[in-house]
């Protein structure tokens, strides 16, 4: 059978079998994916927790969220005690009369899967349920996912509730639509080392080696005696059991394993629920926005929309002077641009309201960079923004954490304010959208792709030559320096089709295979312009370097030889200069040896390579390839580089500011402004301005329209 009919018997199953307890209608039929109408825009919503407050003052609290100008309202994350307070005893009459008051409002609602927060008495009773971290530690009650979604005994508990959900709300009108489950891409950092988790592995690697021989030689097992004779002797790698380095395919097995399983779980609710509501309510989870330890990708087709969270400021000091209280326009844009491109829809499902309680310090947000972080996700395509939370709480672990009302649980906070200011701002924008609207030809041609890989990520964070390495910031150079230029911009995995951009870029795309080349190849040949960065084809897909010149899949397409690479310890810094500019790098550096027909765009100026070459480019086809060896120290090289790509194809861009970025959606441009001095927008004169003004103010916003 197929997995993927597998699932859906094994879902349907389940739901017949809570139906046939309980004497409950049967599910109903999927039907067509939900679609969120552009004339729309954007919505506004905020999450409440009825449960949390006296019942008396529940109607007060959905009018003011109405006054606000919200438009929707999420409810029901981590209430599973109050859902069913003790085992197969639902409750849902308090939630029952907060959709009615969310209603009575014009409140749209979204639910949530409670999984996130089991009740005691689940865990009391079944202690097996907890998960076991890397120091053997059993978790226990008292904080939130201390679950493990490996343990079948968990999933059969969280199916039932799931189910409960699914046939009281499946139907309802005024449900908008689900979240499920919370945030497991971060909680999850660190897996269930628990026997489940174990199990669960075991079979994960028997489905893909079928042989403990193909399993040993894919790990390279025959080195420091590592072979192993069964897979029941296998456990998940873990340096708190491992006195010397781990192996680098089994962390890399691992993780793929980890991300599989947390889709497997993320799906089993998933199409629980879709027997009850089909498409008619939206489905979803929030990701985390800087999605390490899981693919979100891995769920796209089960969604209706992917949708993240983010909290921009929390003590970080980001990009600029002002960074730890504008957060990064790069972070925002790149996951942003990653999750829109999974499945075409997507949304922030938290976004920070203001001041925080949890970072290392929890400074005050710049005046006015709340709205600036709506209008960022509104430019870069968000079909909704919700914050976390609608009232600062008065006691438990989240105490000091803004909402969008202050302690009075009335007044709107800093933070309320700007989310009201943003919505008024939304919702004057409706009448003015039109369905015929077109991007300008001059900003499409503009248009590129980076190429995102977690196996990558994951190899290369597993094994990184240079502790300084950093993937996820070698990725927002790049996205940077393409936002400088003005350029639209997809962040997409490798099933995505290459052809539908004039200019890729493929950052540290460490394990390749000849398949993924030839594609590559290509789309050069075919009229594309094709960026590739250093530590790109260092591997196989199993993690093994070549048998051969380093690099050796890519050296034809890259019109060079890579003759060694370099890395510098701290405080060493290093000089690459690229025309008339010198840059600083330190974490890695590649020496070139191009071949004939290859131009060199860089090379080093010092060190004892001083005057080899750095990046080089040549043609191929129609279309260019052009590689950079080495990762700056602040991204100036990269942006320099890139322009030069453009300039090279005869493609006009702007010259931005690093933080000001300058979008086109649904008819609107929309200029945002993170960098630390006012920036000018590039509005036309004939255009008409219709938020902010044409000098964009630190944390200011524009829009206009031509």
């Amino acid at each position: 059978m197929k997995p993927s009919l597998l699932r859906a018997v094994l879902a349907l199953s389940l739901c017949l079998r809570v139906a046939l307890l309980t004497g409950q209608a049967q599910p109903t039929t999927p039907g067509a994916p939900y679609s969120f109408p552009p004339a729309d825009l954007m919505r506004i919503g905020v999450y409440y927790y009825p449960q949390a407050w006296p019942a008396e003052q529940w109607p007060r609290d959905m009018a003011n969220i109405k006054k606000m100008g919200m438009e929707f309202v999420h409810m029901g994350e981590f209430d599973w005690a109050f859902m069913e307070p003790t085992e197969g005893k639902f409750d849902f009459a308090w939630l029952d009369q907060n959709i009615a008051l969310a209603a009575a409002q014009g409140l749209k609602v979204v639910l949530c899967t409670p999984s996130a927060a089991p009740p005691v008495w689940l865990t009391s009773a079944h202690p097996e349920v907890l998960m076991i971290d890397a120091a053997g530690r059993q978790m226990q009650h008292g904080t939130r996912q201390q679950a493990s979604w490996s343990v079948p005994l968990y999933r059969e508990y969280v199916g039932k509730i799931v189910a409960a959900l699914g046939r009281r709300y499946g139907q309802d009108p005024r449900v908008w639509g689900w979240q499920i489950d919370n945030e497991l891409s971060h909680y999850g950092k660190e897996p269930d080392y628990g026997p489940a988790s174990q199990t669960s592995f075991r079979a994960w690697l028997r489905n893909k080696y079928g042989t403990i021989g193909a399993l040993n030689r894919d790990w390279g097992n025959a080195f420091w005696s590592q072979v192993y004779q069964d897979f029941d002797q296998i456990r998940i790698p873990n340096q708190q059991e491992e006195v010397a380095q781990m192996n680098p395919h089994s962390l890399l097995d691992a993780r793929r394993w980890f991300a599989d399983e947390t889709a497997g779980y993320l799906r089993f609710q998933t199409d629980i629920l879709r027997q009850y509501c089909g498409h008619n309510q939206w489905i979803t989870t929030n990701h985390m926005h800087d999605f390490a330890a899981v693919n979100p990708a891995l769920t796209g087709k089960d969604f209706d929309l992917v949708t993240w969270t983010i909290y921009p400021v929390h003590g970080n000091a980001n990009e600029g002077p002002l960074g730890f209280r504008l957060g990064s326009s790069a972070t925002l844009s790149f996951a942003a641009d990653f999750m829109r491109t999974i499945n075409g829809q997507t949304g922030i499902m938290e976004l920070q309201p203001g001041q925080v309680n949890w970072g290392e310090v929890n400074p005050q947000p710049y005046p006015g960079a709340v709205r600036l972080w709506l209008m960022r996700a509104f430019a870069a395509g968000a079909k909704f923004v919700c914050t976390y939370r609608y009232r600062e709480p008065l006691s438990g672990p989240e105490l000091y954490h803004n909402g969008l009302v202050g302690t009075d649980g009335v007044t709107p906070s800093i933070g309320g304010e700007q989310f009201m200011q943003a919505m008024r701002e939304i919702a004057a924008l409706r009448p003015l959208w039109r369905a015929d609207a077109r991007p300008p030809a001059t900003y499409t041609a503009r248009r590129a792709a980076i190429f995102y890989s977690f196996e990558d990520r994951w190899d290369l964070d597993n094994h990184k030559q240079n502790q300084a390495w950093d993937t996820y910031g070698h990725l927002l150079k790049y996205h940077t320096a393409l936002k400088r230029l003005g350029a639209p911009v997809d962040v997409i995995t490798e099933d995505k089709d290459f052809a539908a951009y004039p200019f890729l870029i493929v950052p540290a795309a460490q394990l390749v295979d000849a398949a993924l080349v030839a594609r590559w190849q290509t789309y050069a040949e075919n009229g594309g312009h094709l960026i590739l960065t250093c530590r790109t084809g260092q591997k196989d897909r199993r993690g093994f370097l070549w048998e051969g010149p380093w690099a050796r899949p890519i050296l034809d397409l890259i019109g060079a030889r890579i003759k060694s690479y370099d890395t510098l310890p701290a405080p060493n810094v290093a000089h690459v200069k690229a025309g008339d500019q010198t840059h600083p790098w330190s974490t890695w550096g590649e020496i070139l040896d191009p071949a004939a027909g290859t131009t060199v765009l860089a090379h080093y100026t010092d060190q004892f390579y001083a005057g080899a070459a750095a990046a080089v480019t040549r043609p191929l086809g129609r279309g260019s390839v052009t590689y950079i060896g080495v990762d700056s120290a602040d991204g100036a090289l990269e942006a320099q580089l890139v322009r030069g790509v453009y300039a090279r194809a005869g493609v006009a861009v702007e010259d931005l500011a690093e933080g000001f970025c300058v979008d086109w959606r649904d008819g609107f441009w929309v200029a945002t402004n993170f960098n630390a001095g006012a920036q000018p927008a590039p509005v036309p004169a004939r255009a008409r301005l219709l938020v902010g003004d044409r000098n964009v103010p630190t944390a200011g916003v524009a829009i206009w329209q031509e």
